[in-house]
C-alpha cells in the first residue's frame, strides 16, 4: 500500500477513507476531511471504549466471571498505580487518570491498524489532552490552598526566593509543564507513525504483488511505546495532581 502525505508535509498510511474514495479536499464546517480524520478516529475510539464499559458493567457480580474479573483487574491496576503517586487521595482521581491513560493507549494502538491513524499524532489532540490536565491541576491547587495560598504554594520556600521562585514556577505551570505534556506524546506518536510509513514504502513484493511485512518489527516497537506513551502521560499527570495538592510537600 502506498504511502500518503499528509497536510503538514508529513509521510503517512492511507486511512479507510482513502480506500473508500473520500474527497479530502470536501469541507465540513469549514475543516477539509483531512484536518477530520483525528477528529473520526477519537470518535471511533470513544465509542468502542463506551460500549465496551457498558457491557463489561451492566451486570456485574460478586462472584465475576472472566470478562468482568479482566476488567476488574485492570481497574485495581490503575487504582494502585494512582494510588502510589498521589497517596490515600489518588482514588478520587482514578477516573481521571484512568480514562486518560486508556483512551490514549487506544488512540496510540490504532495507528498500528491498517487503514486507521493514531489521533495522538496530531498536536490538537494531544495539547487538547494537556489543557485538561492544566485546568484540574490548577483548580486542585486552589481548592486545596485558596487563591492566596496557591499563590504562596508558588512561590515557594524559603520565602526569600520568592522573587526568583515565583517566575519559574508560573512559567512552569501554565507553559512548560502543559506543552511538554502535548509535545512529547505528539512527537512520540508522530515518530512511530512516519517510519511505519517510510518502512510501508520501502516494502519489497514477492511475484509482484505479494507485500513482504519489513516493517513488523517497527509495529511491534510501536505497541510497546505506545503503552509507555500513555502510561507516561498518566504518569506526569498524577504527578502534577500531586505537586498542586502539596502531596510531594507533605514527604509522600
Amino acid at each position: 500500500m502506498a504511502e500518503a502525505e499528509s497536510a503538514t508535509g508529513v509521510k503517512e498510511l492511507p486511512s479507510f477513507l482513502d480506500a473508500l474514495g473520500v474527497d479530502y479536499h470536501y469541507k465540513i464546517w469549514g475543516l477539509s476531511v483531512h484536518e477530520l480524520v483525528p477528529v473520526i478516529m477519537s470518535v471511533l475510539i470513544i465509542s468502542f471504549l463506551v460500549i465496551i464499559s457498558f457491557y463489561a458493567t451492566r451486570r456485574l457480580k460478586k462472584i465475576p466471571g472472566r470478562f468482568q474479573s479482566f476488567f476488574e483487574i485492570i481497574v485495581e491496576a490503575l487504582d494502585g498505580f494512582v494510588k502510589a503517586q498521589i497517596g490515600p487521595k489518588g482514588s478520587a482521581f482514578l477516573p481521571l487518570v484512568g480514562t486518560l491513560f486508556l483512551y490514549i493507549l487506544f488512540m496510540n494502538l490504532i495507528g498500528q491498524v491498517p487503514l486507521f491513524h493514531s489521533p495522538t499524532n496530531n498536536i490538537n489532540t494531544t495539547l487538547s489532552l494537556a489543557l485538561i490536565v492544566f485546568f484540574v491541576t490548577q483548580y486542585c491547587g486552589i481548592k486545596n490552598y485558596g487563591i492566596v495560598g496557591y499563590l504562596k504554594h508558588l512561590m515557594g520556600k524559603p520565602l526569600w526566593m520568592a522573587p526568583m521562585m515565583f517566575p519559574l514556577h508560573l512559567m512552569a505551570e501554565f507553559f512548560t509543564k502543559p506543552l511538554s505534556l502535548a509535545m512529547r506524546l505528539f512527537g512520540n506518536i508522530m515518530g512511530e507513525d512516519t517510519v511505519l510509513a517510510i518502512f510501508v514504502g520501502f516494502s519489497p513484493f514477492l511475484l509482484g504483488f505479494i507485500p513482504v511485512p519489513i516493517q513488523l518489527p517497527m509495529v511491534f516497537l510501536g505497541i510497546l511505546a505506545s503503552t509507555i506513551q500513555a502510561g507516561i502521560f498518566a504518569l506526569l499527570t498524577c504527578f502534577y495532581i500531586a505537586g498542586a495538592l502539596g502531596v510531594h510537600d507533605e514527604g509522600h
